[in-house]
């Protein structure tokens, strides 16, 4: 299914994302080669983006071959719920090592509803009861806006119940695809319905654009300790596309062709090694999108990819 997305972004999106000219927000902006360091602390969250793949349930016991990498085995989840059909498969829970709340969602899976949550890419104005404050004229990809409704609340309360037993000061969402929409989404949402002293940052992977410029300023405003990365040739960040109005938010990482990873400044940097840039140079390949990402961690359900483990 994912796949099948790549090649319909592809044949739906490739013509806006060929032919958008450079603005302001997509120019060839400073790149910044990261160090081993740098890549290195991007892995537990692809771990934990990975588990979200696993069976329905595994993840309420922390008992899959993800939820056992070193990096995030001390997980203790809180909530989880989804059916990997109609409503991705959700958990939070706290993380002792990385002293924070963690909020993950499953990204798109081999199932044929996600594939047609993602197609609607119609963009909507931001449901201002949920994400209070937002400023006018905000608008986001409908279908992510009407994925997050289904779960938004049971995650705020799991999250307000964390802070509350473990004096949490901090809360990193988390997803891949799909689920990278939806962490950017819970970011948004729990910056804005959570005391100011907490922190919410962000890490995803393979994340589609959201919504429009408006958006993508105010998240950077709100949420600005923020990690977007991005491989090589994956089609699905480059979508959906710029002729749409849809803009990246700032924080993507980027590993290049010659796999070298890189911090991409500004918004859909149009520099070849940042994923706007690069697709526009015409370089796509459509199995990027599932990895491997920081760890050599692979995304999906098991038997999708070779190191999938669940």
């Amino acid at each position: 299914m994912l796949i099948r997305f790549c090649v319909l972004s592809l044949l739906v999106f490739a013509p806006g994302i060929l032919s958008t000219p450079a603005k302001r927000n997509e120019a060839t902006e400073p790149v910044t080669p990261l160090d081993e360091a740098q890549i290195s602390s991007y892995v537990p969250y692809a771990w934990l983006a990975a588990a979200a793949y696993c069976p329905q349930g595994s993840q309420a016991t922390w008992s899959c071959g993800s939820c056992e990498a070193p990096p995030v085995k001390d997980l203790v989840v809180y909530a989880s719920g989804g059916d990997s059909k109609f409503i991705q498969n959700w958990y939070v829970g706290w993380w002792p090592s990385g002293n924070t709340v963690i909020v993950t969602h499953q990204g798109t899976s081999l199932n044929i509803v996600p594939v047609l949550t993602d197609a609607s890419f119609l963009p909507v104005p931001i449901d201002p009861v949920r994400f209070p404050g937002v400023p006018p004229l905000t608008q986001v990809h409908k279908g992510f806006h009407d994925e997050h409704a289904l779960t938004a609340n049971k995650v705020l309360q799991a999250v307000r119940q964390i802070i509350a037993e473990r004096g949490a000061n901090k809360v990193t969402t988390v997803g891949h695809s799909l689920g990278g929409a939806l962490a950017l989404l819970d970011a948004l949402f729990l910056r804005l319905n959570l005391p100011a002293h907490v922190q919410v940052v962000t890490r995803t992977f393979g994340q589609p654009r959201v919504g429009n410029d408006i958006f993508a300023q105010f998240i950077d405003l709100k949420v600005p300790d923020k990690a977007r990365i991005t491989l090589k040739g994956d089609i699905v960040p480059a979508s959906p596309p710029l002729i749409a109005s849809y803009r990246h938010s700032s924080g993507e990482i980027h590993e290049n062709q010659h796999g070298k990873y890189n911090d991409c400044s500004g918004r859909d940097n149009l520099d070849v090694n940042c994923s706007t840039g690069q697709i526009l140079s015409g370089s796509i390949n459509l199995t990027d999108h599932l990895g491997p990402y920081p760890g050599g961690v692979n995304m999906g359900p098991a038997g999708l990819t070779p190191s999938s483990l669940c």
